[in-house]
């Protein structure tokens, strides 16, 4: 599809708004040597978020319940659309680091907004041993000073309208740190979603469904197969009540 003149109006202003709100949001977290990070999390950043969405004829449903008691916790979602990310961000959680892929990183608007709230780059699959060596510091930083982590249990791959596989590494975080598991749903109407294509936007609605919190405290590595396709299954299952109200 090729991309109109207002897609390309629209990417411009998404981007500006980025670019100046990250610039603002990195500003304000080096000169509070890192202590207004939390604000930038749940006010600034949000908003910005929010505003991301809005502009490109974004709706966006958010559970009634969106606090967290003491953590950590780790955060996941299904992540089937780049908008994803600024929808979970849109929620203004502190105390939280993201995961998020290593791609991401040419995208300067973006990542200015992600430096502004404090993420960890992850590196890809084809660099194991980096990789690794990223999730046991990840791990390390949970045990010390009790982050939540979030995370898409799916990682980087083609997005399209389903599920897509599980990766081990979040979960292997999950059961070794002892984290239980706060799941989020998102769901984008297939006519709404641009997948891939960063550069058309289709109007709609997201919906973020907060399902049950799944305690860990009992998981043990060598069921870590068991354990990832269990929660998997319940993304399918919710996924599959969703798309079928959509059709009808």
């Amino acid at each position: 599809m090729p991309i109109s003149i207002k897609n390309i109006a629209q990417l411009l202003v998404v981007f500006s708004v980025l670019t100046i709100t990250g610039t603002i949001g990195v500003f304000i977290r080096l000169i509070s040597l890192g202590y207004l990070t939390n604000f930038n999390r749940k006010y600034f950043m949000a908003w910005s978020s929010r505003m991301t969405l809005k502009l490109v004829g974004i709706k966006l449903i958010l559970p009634k319940k969106i606090s967290l008691a003491d953590g950590p916790y780790f955060i996941t979602f299904n992540h089937n659309s780049y908008l994803d990310i600024f929808a979970l961000t849109a929620m203004g959680y502190t105390n939280t680091r993201f995961l998020l892929s290593e791609k991401t990183i040419k995208i300067i608007p973006f990542t200015l907004s992600a430096l502004a709230i404090g993420v960890v780059y992850i590196p890809q699959k084809k660099q194991h041993n980096r990789r690794m060596k990223l999730f046991y510091s990840v791990e390390e930083l949970v045990k010390n000073k009790k982050v939540n982590i979030a995370g898409s249990s799916e990682g980087v791959h083609e997005h399209h309208h389903g599920i897509d596989k599980f990766n081990k590494g979040v979960y292997h975080m999950a059961t070794i740190c002892k984290m239980n598991i706060i799941p989020f749903f998102i769901y984008v109407p297939k006519a709404s979603n641009p997948f891939n294509k960063y550069k058309h936007f289709k109007r709609g609605t997201i919906t973020i469904v907060r399902m049950p919190t799944i305690n860990t405290q009992n998981w043990q590595l060598k069921d870590l197969e068991i354990n990832k396709e269990m929660v998997r299954d319940l993304y399918i299952k919710q996924f599959n009540e969703f798309n079928q109200l959509d059709k009808s």
